[in-house]
């Protein structure tokens, strides 16, 4: 073997061993980089469901339901109370006119300004309705918090899969990081073969030039995929919300790879009718229309004002009354009810509102019809999707083994010199490609069983044909 075989061989030892290192996150020169954080699926999923900004708003938003729904208690079904304290106040006036014997308006011949104060105590209840507006508001907040309640569940199952699939794309990304490195192994022992030929005048330069070739591109395409394996693990970063700089290290997951003949696409859609988060959010849209459509429709019922107080008042001459506490005062109470009948008021304007509010109610209920079949749509489509998925998947399998079949044969027949580089270049091709299309394939299907999922809103891996499940 020639000097710069041996040199290029001793080189390859070394990117081997820097590959291996480098795919776990170690290099040489990075000894003394920080530890990196190792990861599992359940962990990304756990650490996403706790610092995802989007996802955080959402609990955010949902932790105004206990607040809001006091609020009304205190605000509507209950009657409200009211305090005053020390309402306080002086005047001065002058009255230039007085009246006579007869009631005659005249100049008043003693006219002077007079001074007085006066200092209240005030304690309050008073409480407003109209007709069911208490059950019409007390409904209304209810589905505000339970629409709350489907958009956090939607938040969280939309972040669960996108948490899954990038973290299922970089171990995918990884998987081909390494794929590429064991191909420029075996580039470089093609590269020996040839030296080796042309060494004994069996081959010509251009062969090893060819070769040669075959390895540089290789290495690009290594250098390629170490760009995406990176990129991969920046998109998963995003999603959890990683603020840790430390360098990702994942753990392998057992891709759930199955034969999808045996789901029922009927019962993923009617699975995704009970469950899908947005589909129920579309549900409770049109309760929402429902009650705003009666709101409207009893503007016109009676409007009741209830009210009752007590108090001390301290009205006394000059400034004596000002901030006066009115202890010895007399109490005094007050009680008084109400009613008022709108049904005259704006009669024309409220016509319109009710048939605003009726229309929406019916374009509610179209768009929760558009919803659900779209959602069908989805569901279906997605099955269908998942079932070309794994029959690309087995046929990637069956071409990755006869084009390392070929690749075997190829090899053997160029160093018997019955095959040329051109042809075993050809199937060195075959073979790493058809290397890539399984690990592709794999990862497809497992996005498309994600997307799967993510139409129906729950895992479906459980939800089999009749005919697939067991008795009993």
């Amino acid at each position: 073997m020639s000097d710069l075989a041996v040199l290029r061989r001793a080189a390859a030892s070394q990117f081997v061993i820097a590959l291996a290192l480098g795919c776990v996150g170690i290099t040489p020169a990075a000894a003394q980089d920080p530890e990196p954080l190792r990861l599992t699926l359940e962990q990304a999923l756990d650490y996403a469901v706790g610092s995802n900004p989007g996802l955080r708003q959402a609990v955010n938003t949902r932790s105004l339901n206990g607040t809001e729904a006091r609020g009304l208690w205190f605000r509507q079904l209950l009657p409200r109370p009211s305090l005053t304290l020390f309402e306080t106040g002086f005047t001065g006036n002058l009255q230039r006119r007085a009246l006579d014997n007869f009631g005659n308006p005249i100049a008043d011949p003693s006219a002077d300004w007079n001074y007085f104060s006066r200092t209240t105590h005030r304690l309050g209840l008073n409480w407003t309705f109209q007709g069911p507006s208490l059950f019409q508001a007390h409904r209304n907040q209810s589905l505000i918090n339970q629409d709350r309640d489907l958009g956090e569940a939607r938040a969280l199952t939309e972040l669960q899969v996108r948490v899954q699939r990038l973290y299922m794309d970089a171990l995918e990304q990884r998987t081909l990081l390494a794929t590429e490195g064991e191909l420029i192994e075996a580039r470089r022992i093609d590269l020996d073969v040839v030296e080796r030929l042309f060494g004994l005048a069996l081959r010509t330069r251009v062969d090893v030039l060819a070769a040669e070739l075959e390895l540089e591109q290789q290495r690009l395409a290594l250098q390629q995929q170490e760009a995406a394996y990176s990129r991969s693990l920046l998109a998963l970063r995003s999603a959890m919300g990683l603020a840790d700089d430390r360098p990702l290290e994942l753990e392998d997951v057992e891709l759930p790879l199955f034969d999808p003949s045996g789901l029922d696409a009927g019962a993923l859609v009617s699975r995704a009718e009970e469950v899908n988060p947005a589909l129920l959010q579309s549900e409770v849209t049109i309760r929402g229309g429902e009650v705003a459509l009666a709101q409207q429709r009893t503007d016109w019922w009676p409007r009741v004002d209830l009210g009752v107080s007590v108090y001390r008042t301290a009205y006394e001459p000059y400034g004596r009354a000002l901030f006066d506490p009115s202890v010895a005062s007399d109490l005094e109470s007050q009680f008084y009810v109400q009613l008022s009948l709108p049904i005259l008021n704006d009669y024309f304007a409220h016509d319109v509102d009710r048939q605003r509010a009726s229309v929406d109610l019916q374009n509610r209920r179209e768009a929760d019809r558009q919803t659900r079949l779209e959602l069908r749509e989805t569901v279906r489509g997605s099955l269908l999707d998942l079932e070309n998925q794994w029959a690309s998947l087995r046929l990637s399998e069956r071409s990755s083994i006869i084009a390392e079949e070929a690749l075997r044969l190829a090899r053997e027949e160029y160093r018997l010199g019955t095959r040329s580089f051109a042809e075993l270049r050809t199937s060195i091709e075959q073979q790493a490609e058809t290397r890539r299309q399984v690990i592709t394939s794999q990862h497809q299907f497992v996005d498309a069983l994600l997307a799967l999922e993510e139409a129906v809103g729950s895992p479906i891996r459980e939800i089999r044909s009749p005919r697939e499940r067991p008795e009993g």
